[in-house]
């Protein structure tokens, strides 16, 4: 995983962003989730002391993070490869928490498709033991922007061909 960088990946073409009617309902959420926190720690003040003051920084810190996370885009078109966000809870060695985006950059020409939930991102040869499922965070795209997605990388990987 990397983070977005125009000497490697080339110019930004096009962004693919979640629905904003998705962004503005998880983001309410997280706004009621800290709201919540804040007044539980306020209502137990004078019988716990401060851990529930804690926990309710915690619960805000986490919060704002997701908030902040929400608003990046899900996949980057490139003039060199397509950017696709992973998801948060995708662990691996590479990753931490972060205020900035992490991308998988997979090259236009191994695209193979999209799972039919939009969940998942074929990469790889369509053949017997060829594809490799990379999870994706596609599904919440508006359907707009879902076709705009397919009409980009189709549109890449038709420059690819000509050039070779």
């Amino acid at each position: 995983m990397d983070t977005y960088k125009e000497k490697l990946y080339g110019k930004i073409l096009w962004e693919c962003y979640r629905s904003k009617i998705y962004i503005i309902f998880l983001s309410l959420i997280y706004v009621l989730l800290s709201a919540g926190a804040v007044l539980f720690a306020i209502w137990h003040d004078t019988r716990h002391g401060i851990i529930f003051y804690v926990l309710a920084a915690l619960v805000v810190a986490f919060s704002l993070w997701r908030i902040n996370r929400v608003h990046y885009p899900v996949a980057l078109i490139c003039e060199k490869k397509l950017l696709v966000a992973m998801p948060w809870s995708f662990v691996n060695s590479d990753y931490h928490i972060s205020l900035r985006a992490f991308y998988m950059p997979v090259e236009y020409n191994e695209v193979a498709g999209v799972s039919h939930n939009w969940s998942q991102l074929y990469i790889g040869a369509r053949i017997t033991g060829g594809l490799v499922a990379l999870p994706v965070q596609l599904s919440y795209v508006s359907l707009g922007d879902k076709a705009d997605f397919q009409s980009w990388v189709e549109r890449k990987q038709g420059e690819i061909v000509e050039n070779t």
